[in-house]
């Protein structure tokens, strides 16, 4: 499992004569229509059996993290455009499309701390992207606002996929330590210290107001699967 990805910037311009406003981000009602769900304490609930969806597995899980940022284009005297980070938001959680079981998987409730421990490290990573003041992320440039959009989106793209190869190597060695779950002692051992991490890493709450506009994102996706 990979983490979802979602890059979407709304962009404005700004110019010694004027500012554009740009329009709101979107929010976790619009993220909860596409049945994507806040991080939250798994249940056998989040895993409806659904037989062909992955016959090769047990369960299914999926995870996302999506981000969205608003970006703002400075125009110089030599006519170089620079495009910047504003506002910066992370929503991340359940991909409940993505989420299933086997009927014949039997009692789902004892792999649930292997799967909770995954979604877990999802969260992690997502506070810590959340975290990231816009300063510390990437900046466009370009002959013009497009141009300067265009590098700034590439640019923010190549940083997330960068930082998420330590989300996927910490759980890629989750996966194997743990021999897919099978191991509920390494699990415990191994869930448990990292909800201390997950409880020591501070939550950057995402918009809640229902935006005038809802952006439809581009995504890829390579859950996991046990």
């Amino acid at each position: 499992m990979r983490l979802r990805l979602c890059p979407i910037a709304i962009c404005f311009a700004l110019s010694a004569i004027n500012a554009q406003s740009p329009p709101p981000l979107p929010t976790w009602q619009d993220e909860i229509a596409k049945n994507f769900l806040p991080y939250h304490q798994l249940t056998t609930a989040d895993f409806p059996i659904d037989d062909s969806a992955h016959p090769e597995t047990s369960f299914w899980l999926g995870t996302f993290l999506h981000y969205y940022y608003h970006s703002l284009g400075k125009s110089t005297p030599g006519g170089v455009i620079y495009a910047y980070v504003t506002d910066w938001t992370i929503f991340s959680g359940l991909d409940k499309s993505q989420t299933s079981r086997r009927s014949t998987a039997g009692n789902i409730k004892d792999d649930l701390p292997y799967a909770q421990a995954i979604l877990d490290l999802n969260e992690i990573y997502a506070r810590q992207m959340a975290a990231l003041p816009p300063g510390e992320l990437p900046s466009g440039r370009g002959d013009n606002f497009a141009a300067a959009q265009a590098d700034l989106d590439a640019r923010v793209k190549a940083f997330y996929q960068e930082r998420s190869k330590t989300f996927n190597t910490e759980k890629d060695a989750f996966v194997k330590e743990t021999k897919r779950g099978q191991n509920k002692k390494k699990v415990r051992e191994l869930a448990a210290a990292i909800k201390k991490r997950l409880d020591a890493t501070p939550a950057t709450p995402a918009p809640s107001r229902s935006p005038t506009v809802s952006p439809v994102p581009s995504t890829t996706t390579a859950p996991s699967a046990r």
